[in-house]
């Protein structure tokens, strides 16, 4: 059974009491630590959320800001514009907050905006099968609340560019190969697309162009998984594509794949071919990102392009930040240690953050996650936040809403307070 609303936390304050008491703190800056000055970021610190489909249709766009702005002191959202096939809440249990349901497994690859099919080629987004959630622009939802409440939005394509299905059928041919010719299949329900493809590459482009002209949103994240894993970052055991795209595109950088594949193939570790593969995948990811950066900045050129780095070993997965850091303007660094519920564990993060700060310099914007779902302690989520000021991050994110009990995303302000960032009123909910 779903709970009902008179079981939930006690709710949020109005907007109107939250905009009251918004600028209660507002003067905290001139009173800052000189340690804690010195990592403010140079723009307002962010704490986003992001949000699907489903909980806007059960809870209610109102409802939902209220409660992340009033418990979280959230001014950035964005929708989770195509996702991937997943359980929500993640891993276990349930929603700790929707009215209207316990669980939901999120479709393949489905699109929860209404698209303009004109600005698209070959491959077009694929609505949800169900007509409650593809009959309702959420997008537009959002970006209009979001808007009247003075709050950044964004739009996330997740994982994978299209279902399974349809990579397996009608895009085949786009579709990565494995060292051996095979689809390319990590995991059971990814089948990811070739990035040196020029009809991928187009209709990333166009996803782009399509939520710039409806939305014109803020920022566009992208948490696509260009190559799959390949562990210990060998073609032979994981992800890596050998297609006739990748081959086509070596030869233009003067490097021959297919006799790279036939080296390896006999031996995985052979070298110089494995460092050459390894390399193509890196320049290959770069060089996806750097069309795609100038196509939307040619659109919009204040859009921030936001890359959501979901893994802590990036060179296994084809991805090279130092190559990558030109073509994206901020990055999500995807550390959901709160979750696990070990205090022990959070030196790490500490250790992860700096360790991509000192890398990739002051000038690169970076959010950390916060995970605040699971195992996570209100205590956790606030030590998570001060470390993301300590190390000099730009903000937090939110991961996830959906699996959030209320004292959790209270958690979130308590830190912001005690890290004593700028414009968190310091009134405790």
């Amino acid at each position: 059974m779903s709970p009902t609303p008179a079981a939930f936390d006690s709710p949020a304050p109005s907007r109107r009491d939250f905009l009251k008491m918004a600028g209660a703190a507002a003067a905290a800056a001139a009173v800052l630590p000189r340690a804690v000055q010195a990592a403010t970021p140079r723009r307002p610190f962010e704490v986003s959320a992001s949000l699907y489909a489903w909980e806007l249709h059960d809870e209610g766009v109102e409802r939902v800001l209220d409660n992340l702005q009033g418990m979280a002191a959230v001014n950035s959202v964005y929708l989770i514009g195509v996702m991937h096939p997943e359980r929500r809440p993640f891993r276990e249990g349930n929603f700790p907050h929707n009215p209207a349901r316990q669980t939901w497994m999120a479709e393949d690859a489905r699109c929860y905006w209404q698209p303009d099919l004109k600005k698209y080629g070959r491959i077009k987004p694929r609505l949800s099968d169900n007509d409650w959630l593809n009959g309702t622009d959420w997008a537009r939802v959002l970006a209009d609340a979001a808007r009247k409440r003075g709050l950044k939005f964004g739009i996330e394509q997740s994982h994978a560019l299209v279902d399974k299905a349809r990579a397996e059928g009608e895009f085949a041919d786009l579709a990565q190969r494995n060292i051996h010719g095979e689809f390319t299949h990590v995991r059971d329900w990814l089948r990811p697309l070739c990035p040196n493809q020029p009809a991928v590459r187009e209709y990333v482009q166009a996803l782009a162009a399509d939520v710039i002209a409806s939305y014109d949103v803020d920022y566009f994240q992208s948490c696509m998984i260009l190559f799959d894993e390949s562990v210990g970052g060998r073609p032979d055991r994981g992800g890596g594509c050998f297609c006739e795209a990748c081959k086509r595109t070596a030869r233009e950088h003067g490097l021959d794949l297919g006799k790279i594949q036939t080296t390896l193939l006999a031996d995985p570790t052979a070298q110089p071919a494995l460092g050459e593969w390894q390399e193509f995948r890196y320049q290959s990811a770069a060089r996806f990102y750097q069309t795609f950066h100038a196509s939307v900045h040619a659109r919009k050129r204040d859009i921030d392009v936001r890359y959501n780095l979901h893994m802590t070993n990036p060179l296994d997965w084809g991805v090279k930040l130092t190559a990558m850091q030109p073509h994206v303007d901020s990055l999500r660094i995807m550390d959901y240690t709160e979750q696990e519920g070990d205090p022990a564990l959070m030196d790490k993060k500490r250790q992860w953050l700096n360790g991509l700060r000192k890398d990739s310099g002051r000038d690169w914007p970076m959010i950390s996650a916060i995970g605040v779902r699971l195992k996570a302690t209100p205590e956790l989520i606030s030590e998570g936040v001060q470390i993301a000021v300590e190390t000099g991050m730009d903000g937090v994110a939110l991961g996830h809403y959906d699996g959030a009990t209320f004292p959790m995303l209270r958690g979130i302000r308590a830190g912001l307070v005690a890290a004593k960032v700028p414009g968190v009123r310091l009134a405790s909910l």
